[in-house]
């Protein structure tokens, strides 16, 4: 058994953020029916890397979000498939899409006519910067990508070496970050309808997640008027230090720890150093004068000589590992954290799961991703799914 084998979820949704969010629910147990367009599809179908031939070639890039579903191939701007989108509405939970704003409302298809159809349903709207007419910003029409979004939130601001250029994080990260906001915010509004039978719109931004995310920057500015340096926490000596084979990071946030650094590293001289004598002063020349001081420890051990030190001496310190390595992650391993996937085109490939464990359920199955529309025809003769809507269950 797993959790959420009682719901049932229905992703309107492309490319990243809506699909990750469905697929949060499809590792713990829902059943997960992506609706996509004749012929073509999510996008990113289409994506390299690919494995196999022809049109059914695996995309890396569209079994990493789409695993563990099943797809139903509708063309909404059609009458028809329109109709069969309503009469399918009532057996599901939960609407997730990620259509661009008002997309769905062109095709008749808004809240409104949703929540008429299906009163308990759970709609859950992502967007680039928000869909409620009552929270309309100046960014509200404009087009959203996972890049674009860290750079208006703000995080692009602080990534990056002092005096160089912005830098984005990984790929997606936006993406990925508004898609477990939205489950959380699907999960909220079905815990309030086990209690009112009423569903809910769940308006989900990825600007406003990503801004979230600077809530130190944005409270400092609050306090202090101060601005964040790239590269730069006035606030923490906090950075990279370089090894025999590549490098550790580690914080050092408060005098304690500070004191237990210089000792594992065989300089407790520092403790008294003028230089370094508050935290504050450690923050603002960690990238120079602790470096400097530190590396000449550091780069005479390897990263694992110098985790191993350091955490016996109950400072936080970790290697800074290389894609390659967390492949190989043994730890990642012993979590159950990858997924083997048989896929008839493209083999057998390793994929990293959803992160959440809950103990005494089962982990997420195995399965690779749907044949695009491979059950519409099963679902439009049937009727649905079970015939029955699931209304006010949770």
């Amino acid at each position: 058994m797993r959790p959420l084998e009682h719901l049932r979820v229905l992703e309107i949704g492309q490319y990243i953020a809506a699909p990750y969010c469905s697929l949060m629910f499809a590792d713990q147990g829902a059943e997960v029916v992506k609706l996509e367009r004749p012929g073509s599809g999510d996008p990113r179908r289409a994506y390299d890397p690919r494995v196999g031939h022809g049109e059914e070639s695996l995309s890396g890039g569209f079994l990493t979000y789409n695993r563990g579903k099943r797809s139903l191939a509708l063309d909404l701007r059609e009458e028809e498939d329109r109709s069969a989108f309503l009469r399918l509405l009532p057996d599901f939970d939960v609407v997730v899409e990620n259509l661009r704003p008002g997309a769905m409302e062109r095709l008749g298809l808004g809240w409104d006519v949703l929540e008429a159809a299906h009163p308990g349903l759970v709609y859950c709207a992502i967007s680039g910067f928000g869909r409620s007419d009552e929270r309309r910003g100046k960014f509200a029409g404009r087009p959203a990508f996972d890049t674009s979004v860290q750079a208006t939130g703000g995080l692009m601001s602080v990534i990056g070496e002092a005096g160089g250029p912005p830098l984005p994080s990984v790929t997606g990260f936006a993406d990925i970050y508004t898609g477990v906001h939205a489950a959380f915010g699907i999960m909220s509004a079905l815990a309030a309808r086990q209690r009112t039978g009423r569903g809910a719109f769940v308006d989900v931004s990825m600007y406003d997640c990503v801004s979230s995310l600077m809530e130190r920057e944005l409270m400092l500015h609050d306090f202090t008027g101060e601005l964040r340096e790239r590269g730069v926490d006035r606030y923490a000596p906090v950075g990279t230090l370089a090894a025999l084979d590549g490098y550790v990071a580690l914080i050092l946030p408060t005098d304690e720890m500070w004191h237990r650094f210089c000792a594992a590293i065989g300089r407790s001289d520092l403790v008294d150093d003028p230089r370094f004598a508050t935290v504050l002063d450690r923050a603002r020349v960690f990238g120079t004068l602790v470096r400097t001081e530190a590396e000449q420890w550091t780069r005479t051990r390897t990263r694992a000589e110098v985790v191993e030190a350091l955490t016996a001496a109950g400072v936080p310190v970790g290697e800074v590992q290389e894609v390659g390595e967390l492949y190989e992650c043994e730890h990642l391993q012993a979590r159950g954290m990858f997924l083997r996937i048989a896929d008839p085109e493209g083999g057998e490939r390793r994929v990293i799961r959803t992160p959440v464990v809950l103990e005494g359920f089962e982990s997420p199955a195995s399965s690779s991703v749907p044949v695009l529309g491979e059950m519409t025809s099963e679902l439009l003769a049937s009727g649905g799914l079970g015939g029955v809507g699931r209304g006010g269950a949770a």
